[in-house]
């Protein structure tokens, strides 16, 4: 079993997460799981909307939050999914016309203040004026967490990137780099050669791709030549589009796409899949 996103934003329950792992791996289960290094959650508006608006597809979705009667029912669902925090924490990553733009890196609640109602009108008229294409991230994690979680063996490193809008979570485009310069260098949590493996070999014997993640002959060239003493990254939550630093070469399937720092051009990057 592979548990995917595995965090808390609950103070004090990385313990029992990593104690639930082991006593499953104890007892000959093989569990894994993955996780990013930023104490925050990213996603897409509609997701805070009950599970059964969303029946039917978009369509039926966009059908229902016009209609009043529908937004009375969730009224107290549109809420925060995690931690409890208050939507002062949900800043507006990616918002897809020209019209509410002015919103990315703005709140959920100063959208509310701002349309003088109540939340629940706010998501939904936004939701109802972008089509749906509206995304969010969540400033709720909790940093203690992450490194109890992230100090085990079992876990993987993955970014759960979302690519679009001008205030995507920095994990975007900093996971890696991060944890190399955070993790490994600054804090010592884990050693370099386990924070590679956590994020090549580990991962590929995982999913069943057995030519890559691992220096041989016969394996695909996928390989990433950085500096262990400079790497890091800008990004940051108020300017996350930033490329890291520190990484001077890297080649997808034996072809150079960054060399000495600067993009190639080449896209020889594919759809890869179990065996």
């Amino acid at each position: 079993m592979h548990i995917s996103h595995y965090h808390s934003p609950v103070a004090g329950l990385g313990e029992q997460m990593t104690a639930l792992v082991d006593e499953a791996r104890n007892r000959g289960q093989d569990v894994t799981y993955d996780q990013y290094p930023y104490p925050a959650a990213s996603t897409i508006l509609h997701s805070l909307l009950p599970y059964w608006v969303h029946a039917g597809g978009p369509q039926a979705l966009l059908t229902r939050i016009a209609d009043p009667e529908v937004r009375n029912l969730m009224v107290r669902a549109v809420e925060p999914q995690w931690g409890g925090q208050t939507l002062d924490n949900y800043i507006f990553a990616n918002i897809a016309s020209d019209k509410n733009k002015e919103w990315e890196g703005r709140s959920l609640e100063e959208l509310a203040q701002h349309r003088g109602g109540r939340m629940v009108d706010a998501v939904c008229d936004l939701l109802l004026e972008e089509d749906l294409q509206v995304a969010f991230v969540a400033r709720t994690g909790n940093v203690e967490n992450i490194r109890e979680i992230a100090s085990h063996p079992a876990q993987m490193i993955g970014t759960d990137a979302i690519l679009t809008g001008g205030r995507p979570n920095p994990r975007t485009y900093g996971t890696y780099p991060y944890v190399l310069s955070q993790f490994v260098r600054n804090e010592r949590l884990f050693s370099l050669e386990e924070a590679i493996r956590k994020m090549t070999g580990a991962v590929a014997q995982r999913f069943g791709l057995t030519d890559r993640g691992i220096i041989r002959n016969g394996a695909k060239a996928d390989l990433v030549l950085f500096n262990a003493d400079t790497v890091d990254t800008p990004a940051t939550f108020e300017d996350p589009l930033q490329y890291p630093v520190g990484i001077d070469y890297v080649a997808v399937n034996g072809t150079l796409v960054i060399d000495n720092g600067r993009h190639t051009g080449a896209l020889p990057g594919q759809v890869v899949r179990s065996r």
